[in-house]
């Protein structure tokens, strides 16, 4: 029997990556939230906004040289995760979405498909009721059918 490299180590080297970057943009949301405040940024302003502008650009900044000049690798993950969060916040600012609000589908905006109504023809008037297959016999029409016991697949 092959012996199993799965150990306790393996696993913590494995999520300790994701975690790292993880951490890394919560915490660069945290500092972009409080550079937001320092600079008093208006959110309702159309257009493009120049102190809305200083966060990607300062959380950009940060991560990238944190990457290039940091020797830890641990430390080079939480920069890269600082970078990751530089990015997000500029694409809501410049496309006002925020894209780690979440995925809703194509939603309204880009997809509408219009009801189907098919007009199908009417039954004619009758008396109609259900027929059990069981129950059917040469006065159903049904005698040409046989009923399968076996099937073999090929």
């Amino acid at each position: 029997m092959a012996k199993s490299k799965l150990n306790a180590k393996t696993v913590i080297d494995e999520v300790k990556v994701p975690l790292l970057i993880i951490g890394g943009m919560y915490g660069g949301n945290l500092a972009g939230k409080a550079l937001d405040k320092v600079l008093k940024v208006d959110d309702s302003l159309a257009g493009i906004n120049m102190k809305a502008v200083a966060k990607p650009v300062a959380l950009l900044s940060v991560g990238i040289a944190g990457s290039i000049f940091l020797k830890d690798k641990n430390l080079k993950l939480i920069a890269s995760g600082v970078a990751a969060s530089g990015i997000a916040s500029g694409v809501k600012v410049f496309l006002k979405k925020d894209i780690l609000a979440g995925f809703d589908g194509l939603g309204s905006d880009y997809l509408q498909v219009e009801s189907y109504d098919p007009e199908l023809p009417m039954l004619p008037e009758g008396d109609y009721h259900a027929m059990d297959i069981e129950m059917a016999g040469p006065d159903n029409r049904l005698e040409d059918y046989e009923e399968i016991e076996e099937v073999e697949i090929l």
